[in-house]
């Protein structure tokens, strides 16, 4: 840029070396419009590149911020993802596990409802044996009754039969 205007204004000194003082104010006039015009559109070339670099920072931060946003919204889809999973599985297994305890406690009382109904079905079983096992205590009962008696009828036979003797015996002695 200062070369060009070292070149113009040498042009400048040159040309009034050879025109007439208006044609010289004239021509510098014109070179100074041609360097004001050179000066500006350097200037506005300058604020151009400015403004493109400027829009291509920004354009690239827009870009970075949105793969970042991008990324970290799929970090997070990601781990709402494992945590639904994580949840799922606990909650299946959870479920599991209370379809085991039902299945056990549905076990459980199949298992006393059939003992209920074995005892049920047994019970004239039960009767019985309780009635033979009273009739068998009466029996030893009775049979202990009958042998006390059986032997009191015996020590009384053998006493009235040792008690007639001895009146036999007595009634030999004394004479008859």
């Amino acid at each position: 840029m200062n070369r060009t205007l070292i070149a113009l204004t040498l042009s400048l000194l040159a040309a009034q070396a050879n025109a007439g003082q208006f044609d010289q104010l004239h021509d510098i006039e014109v070179q100074q419009q041609q360097v004001d015009a050179a000066q500006q559109a350097a200037y506005q070339r300058q604020w151009q590149e400015q403004q493109a670099k400027a829009q291509a920072r920004d354009d690239a931060n827009r870009r970075a911020r949105a793969t970042a946003q991008a990324h970290a919204a799929a970090q997070v889809a990601e781990q709402r993802k494992a945590e639904a999973q994580e949840h799922a599985r606990l909650e299946g297994r959870a479920e599991q596990q209370e379809d085991e305890d039902r299945a056990l406690d549905i076990e459980e009382r199949k298992l006393k409802l059939q003992e209920l109904k074995a005892k049920a079905d047994r019970a004239n079983d039960y009767i019985d044996a309780d009635l033979r096992s009273s009739a068998a205590q009466t029996d030893v009962v009775q049979s202990k009754a009958d042998a006390t008696r059986n032997v009191s009828t015996g020590t009384k036979a053998l006493l009235e039969d040792t008690g007639k003797a001895d009146v036999n015996r007595s009634s030999k002695l004394f004479g008859n």
